[in-house]
């Protein structure tokens, strides 16, 4: 009995027996499909905002958002190892990031649309339609 105990393996067998003994630590979990792991969202999503507010032409227009935006991120990076609201977190700092570009960019293309209406106007001896 002794020699089959010392025989035992570090592959959770018993010798030349082939019995399986349990293991103790808990399988690893996969992770899920289309998942990716929190640094690397958390990563992915600060650069979205970095981005966002190098670009002077579109971070003007919207700083409140921007700040929001930050502090989601923040709150997304702290929060990362928190398996029942870390994921969400990282998705609202996602979407708040997305939020602020795409506001930005209205905003842009608003005052862009005024420019050209000012200048269409010019150009028909101050008319509006």
């Amino acid at each position: 009995m002794l020699a089959t105990l010392l025989m035992l393996g570090g592959c959770g067998s018993i010798g030349g027996l082939g019995l399986k003994l349990p293991s103790l630590t808990p399988p690893a979990e996969p992770p899920l499909p289309g998942v990716e792991p929190s640094t690397a969202a958390v990563a992915r999503v600060r650069a979205a905002l970095l981005t966002l507010r190098s670009d002077p032409a579109l971070a003007a227009r919207v700083p409140a958002e921007i700040s929001d935006a930050e502090a989601a991120v923040d709150k997304a990076d702290i929060s990362q190892h928190d398996k029942a609201a870390g994921s969400h977190l990282i998705y609202l700092a996602e979407r708040k990031v997305d939020y602020a570009r795409t506001l930005a960019e209205v905003r842009a293309l608003e005052a862009e649309y005024q420019a050209l209406r000012l200048q269409r106007d010019g150009l028909k001896g101050g008319a509006a339609p």
